[in-house]
């Protein structure tokens, strides 16, 4: 034990690696950032352009930023930190036009002999640097990421390394086309020919007064829900007093120097104001380095999105759609102060948020055009997630109270045995889904955390204090149950075993030679065992509480766990494999009634569940689907899709069909030739029987003992001879008044049917009975 510790330790300590290579990285990424916060004190407006502005894109942003019907008296939302989303739209005739007015040549082909070879999209020969495919990575700061996306540092840095990071890589720079091949190379396989949605994600900070800094991720795919899309890391400024945004999208597995920003610029006073805000930003990553290097922060590593491989590089611009001019611009700053810092004044209601947007790639020559994309805000966002836990939690425990009434509605085992142990199961599952998954969200989301642990744990409370505890109850009720049916299926294998054993036996001799061993329950000679002699006894099964706990729990957590397995692999595969799991899981696990119906069938019982409980917990389970794919307005901004009301009928079909077998029977929609057998309290006795006083008589009429006395209350049984079967339908009365026991007992049928209400056991053999 001992030596194992050590070594763990050993192991940690080798795989801990050195401060070195991440402190020496720290600190070229320090200068790396004081060169550049020195080099954007210095831009000039409309100097050293990368990519000077097209005349055709010049007009679709006049079109943008000033719209002939804007009102001079509007006002827009100074913070707008949350998310957007819609439809976008590819504009071929825009990035026809901007190829028309500047024209890229195609790559000449040369002789591989002569400065290299140059290949589709490659760079001319003169030039060492080769060019880079769709997607290839930079190979500078590529592994991890400070804060607002500073470079960051790994132990596996060498000096090798360090020396080809000597130089700041600038990718817009380094993405520039040159030929017409290398548009095609940037764009990668993503077809851009096509519509589709998009979501983007985004967080404001305050720079100077009029300014803010945007940072922020883009996610865009195809109308058809393809398994991938673009993702880019967004940087840019907010113009907090006409609600417009000038940003840069990148690949995010790239990297670009702030300043770019400016390029974006209309005009020498939106560039100043720009250059200020900049300037901030730049003073606080610089910080965010020193403090890192101080010890007083940590490193925070980027996340990582399944995107398609493309090396296009975007420029932003999105405008804002004006607030109404009767919302006082007094009355919308008390709103955005009441979010930021909640004070419990009183506050209007909050307007529409929404946006347009155009983009423009000048690597890879694409203009996509967004109109009236929904906004929320992330304050909105909150509200509805606590009403969201608020109403889960609610559902949670309106359950709760359900099941502890079932529970007081089957206090009995007779009433317990009419119970579906699958129906209760599968509930049980749904409810402990629910709880991880509010938890984890909680956890993962910072400020959701109180609202959503405060739903988990009804989920909690009604999986391990109430549902666990019935369906235990259930289990250990119809355990013997179970046992009958193994016995019985026992007792046929070992029936055929010796059927097949005596037909062997019949040929011995006969003749061919051939031997067969004899039966094990015979005697040489072919003759039976007596009564007396003794027989293998079954194996002893445990009937202690520890184990029925052990065998449910422990078959409870394996299904979850495999359950998790399979939800993995759904979430990593394709949107149509998605789609179709998710149907199939949410058929299965919404028709948790089944079950019960088919155990009604079976036993031919009926009114095994409450009323309220049917009722009720059909209602609360179908809420939480309902809101997510059936109102519009709901947390995630799922489209309302029409198969939710299929799941609705599904559910309300399997209801009528419970409340229906306990008006009509339990056997109403079967036909008679496909009903499974059922056991027959009330058989005709022999009247040999009824007339030699047998106090017990077998299903096939033989008589054991004298007495006909009921076990239960002592009295005699009056069993209708006589007179009483000159009428058929007197007789039939008169077998009501008994009851005969598959093993063969005979009782009143009032003290059997009061004892089967405690306990369904033979009161003289302890034998199993079936459910009436």
């Amino acid at each position: 034990m001992r030596a194992g510790i050590i070594l763990l330790l050993l192991v940690l300590w080798i795989l801990s690696g050195d401060d070195a290579p991440q402190t020496s990285y720290l600190q070229k990424t320090l200068s790396q950032l004081q060169e550049e916060a020195s080099f954007c004190a210095n831009r000039t407006f409309g100097t050293n352009l990368t990519y000077p502005p097209s005349e055709i894109v010049t007009v679709e942003l006049t079109k943008l930023f000033h719209p002939e019907n804007r009102d001079p008296r509007a006002h827009y939302y100074s913070n707008v930190t949350g998310s957007f989303k819609g439809d976008w739209i590819f504009d071929e005739e825009i990035a026809g036009r901007i190829n028309e007015e500047q024209p890229l040549p195609p790559a000449p082909k040369e002789d591989s002999s002569k400065n290299g070879t140059l290949a589709d999209g490659a760079k001319d020969g003169n030039n060492t640097e080769k060019p880079e495919g769709a997607g290839d990575k930079e190979k500078p700061l590529d592994n991890t990421t400070l804060v607002d996306g500073i470079a960051g540092a790994t132990n596996s840095t060498t000096g090798e390394q360090e020396q080809e990071e000597e130089k700041m890589v600038d990718t817009i720079e380094d993405k520039k086309p040159k030929y017409l091949e290398d548009v095609d190379t940037f764009r990668g396989p993503f077809r851009f020919n096509k519509s589709g949605t998009f979501v983007f994600k985004l967080k404001e900070t305050k720079a100077t007064e009029y300014v803010n800094f945007v940072k922020g991720n883009w996610r865009l795919k195809h109308e058809d829900n393809e398994d991938y899309g673009i993702s880019l890391a967004v940087q840019g400024v907010h113009f907090v007093h006409n609600g417009s945004f000038y940003m840069w999208g990148i690949p995010e597995d790239t990297r670009m120097p702030i300043w770019h920003i400016l390029d974006l610029m209309p005009n020498n006073a939106s560039f100043t104001m720009a250059a200020a805000a900049l300037k901030e930003r730049y003073q606080k990553r610089i910080q965010t380095v020193h403090d890192i290097m101080d010890g007083k922060e940590r490193l925070e590593f980027p996340e990582t999105t399944l995107s398609e491989t493309s090396s296009c590089h975007y420029q932003m611009y999105m405008q804002l759609g004006a607030i109404s001019p009767s919302v006082r611009s007094s009355a919308l700053k008390d709103l955005e102060r009441e979010w930021a810092a909640p004070q419990g004044i009183s506050v209007i209601k909050a307007p529409h948020l929404n946006s347009t947007l155009f983009m423009y790639s000048p690597n890879c020559r694409l203009t996509i055009g967004i109109k009236k994309s929904e906004g929320m805000k992330r304050e909105k966002f909150y509200s509805k997630a606590v009403y969201y836990a608020g109403m889960a939690g609610t559902v949670a425990f309106i359950q709760v109270f359900l099941l502890v009434r079932q529970m007081e509605y089957t206090p009995t085992p007779s009433s317990v045995s009419k119970v579906s142990y699958w129906t209760i199961a599968i509930q049980v599952f749904i409810d402990s889904y629910l709880c991880m998954l509010h938890l984890t969200t909680g956890i993962l989301v910072e400020f959701l955390f109180i609202p959503f642990v405060a739903a988990s744990f009804f989920s909690f409370v009604l999986v391990a204090i109430f549902g666990m505890r019935y369906m235990l109850v259930i289990w250990r009720i119809q355990r013997p149950e179970r046992r009958g049916r193994r016995n019985r299926a026992a007792a046929q294998a070992a029936a055929a075993q010796v059927a097949t054993q005596a037909q062997a036996t019949t040929t011995e001799g006969a003749g061919t030679g051939t031997t067969t061993a004899r039966p094990v329950d015979t005697m040489p000679g072919g003759l039976p065992l007596p009564a007396t002699a003794p027989r293998p006894a079954p194996p002893p099964e445990d009937d202690s509480p520890r184990s029925d706990m052990q065998a449910l729990y422990g078959r409870f957590y394996w299904m979850l766990i495999i359950s998790l397995i399979t939800l993995y692999k759904i979430a990593i595969s394709s949107s149509k494999v998605q789609n179709v799991m998710i149907s199939v899981s949410a058929i299965c696990l919404f028709s948790f009634w089944i079950p019960q119906i088919i155990r009604n069938v079976i036993r031919g019982s009926k009114k095994g569940l409450s009323l309220w409980f049917i009722l009720g917990m059909s209602a609360t389970r179908l809420t939480i689907p309902v809101y997510f794919y059936g109102c519009p307005e709901n947390l995630l901004g799922h489209e309302p899709t029409p198969w939710i009301w299929g799941l609705v009928a599904w559910v309300a079909l399997q209801v009528g069909v419970l409340l229906m077998q306990d008006w009509l029977g339990p056997r109403f929609f079967v036909p008679k030739k496909y009903l499974p057998p059922i056991y027959d309290y009330h058989p005709v006795l022999p009247a040999a029987d009824e007339e030699s006083g047998a106090g017990r008589i077998s299903p096939g009429g033989h008589q054991h003992g004298s007495q006909q006395d009921c076990a239960i209350c002592m009295l005699p049984i009056d069993t209708a001879s006589g007179a009483a079967r000159l009428s058929s339908v007197v007789g039939s009365l008169g077998r009501l008044n008994y009851m005969l026991t598959p093993c063969g007992h005979l009782f009143h049928s009032d003290c059997l049917e009061r004892w089967m209400r405690i306990k369904l056991e033979c009161p003289n053999c302890r034998a199993f009975l079936p459910s009436t």
